[in-house]
């Protein structure tokens, strides 16, 4: 398979049983990449929104990376899972508080629908936290079924906080 160019979210709300922030463990989602044939070739600052649903949760700390993969749609979201397991994600409960969220927003374009696997993310134009890092790296991505680029996706989002909260990236 040739290479292709993937958009993921990554996210976090608590920290993990060692006290690692969100953050710190979102970092390392990013070094496990490499043993999944995942090539990270850009990142976005790091963004604090709210969570969405509204809750009582604590604050998410959201990016977005931009990479290249040989692997299907299918096994870079069954990658996704395992690091999430192995940084201590355990899924139980829908939008509850979680140390890691690793989302598949784009596959080169492409729309998929199937019981495994729905690409686009079926909620990413609908989240603030997704849309701004993304026009941050990329304002001319355009959104593969709206077919309206992310400046204009962001447009109908007003109703969100997002605050950047670090323009460094590691």
């Amino acid at each position: 398979m040739q290479n292709q160019k993937i958009i993921i979210g990554i996210g976090g709300n608590i920290k993990s049983e060692d006290g690692t922030h969100s953050i710190n463990i979102a970092s390392k989602a990013i070094s496990y990449f490499k043993d999944y044939s995942i090539n990270v070739t850009d990142q976005s600052s790091w963004y604090e929104t709210e969570p969405i649903p509204k809750s009582v949760q604590p604050n998410f700390f959201n990016c977005i990376i931009f990479a290249n993969t040989i692997l299907s749609e299918i096994d870079v979201l069954r990658s996704l899972h395992e690091i999430e397991y192995k940084l201590g994600r355990r899924r139980r409960v829908v939008n509850e508080a979680r140390v890691i969220d690793l989302d598949l927003i784009d596959y080169s374009n492409k729309v998929l629908t199937s019981n495994d696997v729905i690409i686009p993310h079926p909620r990413a134009h609908q989240r603030r936290f997704v849309m701004e890092p993304l026009a941050e790296l990329n304002q001319n991505w355009v959104h593969p079924i709206l077919k309206m680029n992310v400046l204009e996706i962001l447009k109908n989002l007003n109703n969100q906080n997002v605050r950047i909260i670090n323009q460094n990236k590691f």
